[in-house]
């Protein structure tokens, strides 16, 4: 199937440099109907989530451009020199959700490349900590804590339209999966469709007393979830 839709990206000033204001533009086209600017319909509040990474996926930043004239635009500040990706998760008015992908060199002091290897599960930021339990990979179950309290799904703000925005990308080939976070009997739980094994960055953003947290962790995905069962052939 043919993407018929684009995002046209422009940056002011060009090239880009890091620990500078950047201008980012972006005009969401239809390929089709000769370029013509598109409309997008609201998805959790924002017309368009624009997702900014580092190529090591060791940066991340979610920013919402807002309508100027016909295009969107968001002023942004790349933290360090190396080629930055942007995903743009956007949905065409009457049409499906969908996710642009683009690259940006960005000049400037260059940062050590982060690896990743290994399962990052558990993080917290003063008293709280966040911990996720990957026994279902379909279904990964986030537990909350302040202190030693679990706090309930249902004690957090409402961010963006849900009570948490979740974004997963596959180290390896920098797929975007879409995530959508669901609250089962006061706990937090991230339905994903694994599409490849390997390790996935994966970013928890939600709001606490008022405060945005930004959390992110390592998965492994070993085997695709679903798919361990079917090993029983004789």
């Amino acid at each position: 199937m043919g993407n018929t839709i684009d995002v046209l990206f422009a940056y002011e000033p060009h090239p880009v440099k890091a620990q500078e204001i950047t201008r980012v533009g972006l005009t969401p086209i239809s390929t089709q109907a000769d370029g013509n600017p598109l409309e997008l319909e609201e998805v959790h509040t924002k017309d368009i989530h624009l997702i900014i990474v580092s190529e090591d996926l060791s940066f991340f930043a979610h920013e919402h451009p807002e309508k100027t004239g016909k295009e969107y635009t968001v002023d942004f500040t790349f933290p360090f020199g190396c080629k930055f990706l942007l995903y743009c998760d956007v949905k065409p008015l009457n049409g499906l959700p969908l996710v642009i992908q683009k690259k940006v060199d960005v000049a400037g002091n260059k940062r050590d490349v982060q690896r990743y290897q290994q399962d990052v599960l558990s993080r917290s930021v003063d008293n709280v900590s966040v911990r996720l339990d990957v026994q279902d990979l379909s279904a990964i179950r986030v537990t909350i804590k302040q202190g030693e309290a679990v706090i309930p799904a249902s004690s957090l703000g409402d961010y963006l339209g849900a009570k948490a925005h979740v974004v997963m990308i596959n180290v390896d080939t920098k797929e975007y999966l879409h995530v959508h976070p669901m609250v089962h009997k006061d706990v937090l739980v991230l339905h994903s469709a694994f599409t490849a094994t390997g390790l996935y960055r994966v970013w928890i953003q939600f709001l606490l007393n008022g405060l945005l947290y930004t959390l992110d962790y390592v998965v492994q995905v070993a085997e695709l979830p679903g798919q361990g069962l079917h090993g029983h052939h004789h």
